[in-house]
């Protein structure tokens, strides 16, 4: 955690905390020379208090912001989000502050992203990566939204799963020959049954349109950070290209995957799907 006395202070109290030590070394400078002058220093020292009273008020608010941090950094590693709800709204509170006075600092907004991520808030995690993402920001702030934008995508693809493939047709009858009978010709193929109305592949519906323009999004989002992705990461895009039927760049991300972590699961079908490039 790398700060420094400004990170996370408004505008005013930087002026306040910039004023005060301005006020504070002249008054200082002044008491030196006005002792070496024997002269009465009272005026001098109520600047000492002046100066000491701007910069208190900033001082004890960089306190907080840094025991806030402290607490940011706690959440964001923690292994899975709180399920007490107390536990939940202090974490919320503490992001709710530091995303406040993150407005002009792109790492500090990028790590209450993930800090809403982390308690399990996605939908908000992801709207705030999204406006630092559109200011370009610099590869470290694009590492640290990577767990944001791979919790979104696999959030946007539970509800999207893989079919597995299709198990053959049930009516198909098998020819027999009855004994006694093999001087008969075979009998012709029945004639196939006609195809039930839910046995057709269903039409998109617009939600699912909206589903497949949102993974698009998201995918692009995440392949374009200037960052080695994890491989959590490249089993999220690999499922995500096969369900925009790209399985090139599918098998591409498991393979990348495999690499990083060779015992990583992934799921069976989307194995199946990126060799084959079948697409459910």
């Amino acid at each position: 955690m790398n700060m420094n006395i400004f990170d996370g202070l408004y505008g005013y109290e930087k002026l306040m905390l910039a004023c005060g030590f301005i006020l504070f070394v002249f008054a200082l400078a002044a008491i030196m020379v006005m002792i070496v002058q024997r002269r009465d220093f009272k005026m001098a020292m109520g600047l000492i208090v002046l100066a000491i009273v701007l910069m208190g008020f900033p001082g004890i608010q960089t306190l907080k912001i840094n025991k806030d941090m402290v607490e940011l950094d706690r959440i964001r590693t923690q292994p899975q989000a709180p399920t007490d709800p107390a536990q939940k709204q202090q974490a919320q509170q503490v992001l709710a502050d530091l995303e406040r006075r993150a407005a002009d600092n792109p790492q500090l907004q990028a790590q209450v992203s993930d800090g809403y991520r982390a308690i399990g808030e996605v939908d908000k995690a992801y709207d705030l990566a999204r406006s630092v993402l559109r200011e370009k920001p610099s590869a470290q702030v694009q590492a640290t939204l990577v767990p944001v934008l791979t919790a979104k995508l696999n959030q946007v693809q539970a509800n999207a799963p893989i079919a597995a493939p299709p198990p053959a047709a049930a009516g198909t009858a098998v020819a027999m020959t009855p004994p006694g009978a093999a001087s008969v010709a075979a009998a012709p193929p029945a004639a196939p049954a006609p195809a039930s109305a839910s046995s057709a592949p269903a039409a998109p519906t617009p939600a699912d349109s909206a589903r497949q323009h949102q993974i698009a999004e998201i995918a692009q989002q995440l392949q374009s950070t200037d960052v080695a992705l994890p491989a959590a990461s490249h089993a999220a895009l690999a499922k995500a290209y096969v369900a925009l039927g790209q399985p090139q760049k599918a098998q591409a991300n498991v393979e990348a995957a495999r690499r990083i972590d060779p015992n990583i699961r992934i799921n069976p079908n989307v194995l199946r799907a990126a060799r084959t490039g079948d697409h459910p």
